[in-house]
């Protein structure tokens, strides 16, 4: 890979521009999400590290103290609009930086905070794709770490001497979302949300190019609920498609074999923290430009495709909420009380559980008012 003069030299020249400061955070994905531990106003917090959610949002019930700001308008998965109350709190300290005086959202406005997988992991707020704004992106799955540079030699260094990938990013002017341009099967071409808060793979739109790739390829088609937004439930009954011969490619990083799921809701376009996971990435916002080095393989197969049904809380119930079309014994609608004879509510992370069973898991579950066994 040759790296662009320009680009090199603007590397170099800034390195004399202030000191550089580089942040280091170390992330735990027992969850499957990037987790990591932070300190606000000096009480350690445990974030979601989110690169798909803009701003930085927080549980404003543990702070003692903050200063009240404007109502934002903001948006979900779905495309549910909501205004939001904002605050400012006195410091956030990230790895060995402390910024000060920066604005959050209430993480407790947003209905999804209700599922007990937030409680479960004891997830205190969202770290944003704000917090790189103005450094470089860093994310190394191998030492699980997340590290924001400044521009200095030694990172052109690595970038030049051990063989990453560059990928284009689509400029998103005042933004730091991460849209990759990107080609699925043969010349169909979508912008992806690059989104370590998904905790699923590759997400699409099922639109009309797609679905007539998609027919040439062996697939298994899924009867869902919706899909969860930040702001509550889509409850539209849908069809997901999930294959594993993709194909995609960004910029010259092509792969093949890749697990895609297609759903029906519009313009759904993401990378999530699953794919994620696999590549040593450097993302420079300035430039819109990523680097990507492949360091693992995924192991990880979609919970629909490990056994047949998906399991989302809903209304206070955790309930079967997508099911293979030819499943039998499990039902949309199920209410699940166990999975191999443990509560689920005292199952923490439940969904890495059903993706790591190397058995048939035993359900107990209520339908139509009475309890069985599956």
């Amino acid at each position: 890979m040759k790296f662009p003069k320009v680009l090199l030299f603007l590397l170099l020249v800034s390195v004399s521009i202030g000191y550089a400061q580089t942040i280091r955070l170390p992330y735990n994905d027992d969850s499957g999400w990037m987790l990591v531990e932070l300190k606000v106003n000096e009480k350690p917090m445990t974030f979601l590290f989110d690169t798909g959610w803009d701003g930085l949002s927080i549980r404003a019930s543990l702070l003692d103290e903050y200063s009240h700001g404007e109502q934002i308008a903001a948006i979900d998965a779905n495309n549910v609009v909501q205004a939001i109350p904002t605050f400012t709190v006195d410091n956030l300290k990230v790895g060995n930086y402390t910024f000060s005086k920066l604005p959050f959202t209430d993480f407790e406005s947003f209905p999804m905070i209700n599922d007990p997988i937030f409680n479960c992991y004891k997830i205190d707020g969202v770290l944003g794709n704000v917090i790189y704004k103005d450094k470089i992106l860093e994310i190394d799955p191998i030492k699980k770490e997340i590290v924001l540079h400044d521009f200095t030699p030694e990172l052109v260094d690595t970038l030049l001497k051990n063989k990453f990938t560059s990928v284009p990013t689509y400029p998103v002017e005042g933004g730091t979302r991460i849209l990759v341009p990107t080609e699925i099967g043969a010349g169909i071409k979508r912008l992806f949300l690059f989104d370590t808060g998904d905790n699923g793979y590759l997400t699409m739109s099922a639109d009309r190019a797609l679905v007539a790739y998609l027919a040439s390829l062996k697939f298994n088609s899924y009867i869902s609920v919706g899909s969860i937004g930040a702001f509550g439930l889509n409850e539209s009954v849908n069809r997901t498609l999930i294959t594993q011969e993709g194909k995609i490619k960004m910029g010259k990083l092509a792969l093949d074999n890749e697990e895609l799921t297609f759903t029906a809701n519009d313009n759904t376009y993401q990378m999530g923290v699953e794919f994620i996971k696999q590549f040593h990435f450097y993302y420079l916002p300035s430039f819109n430009l990523m680097y990507l080095k492949k360091v693992q393989n995924n192991p990880v197969v979609s919970t629909l495709e490990k056994v047949g049904y998906g399991i989302a809380y809903i209304d206070g119930k955790y309930m079967v909420a997508a099911i293979h079309q030819k499943e039998q014994n499990v039902r949309l609608g199920d209410i699940v009380v166990s999975i191999d004879g443990t509560p689920i509510e005292q199952l923490c992370g439940y969904r890495k559980y059903l993706q790591r069973s190397k058995t048939t898991p035993k359900l107990v579950v209520v339908r139509d008012g009475k309890q069985m066994t599956l």
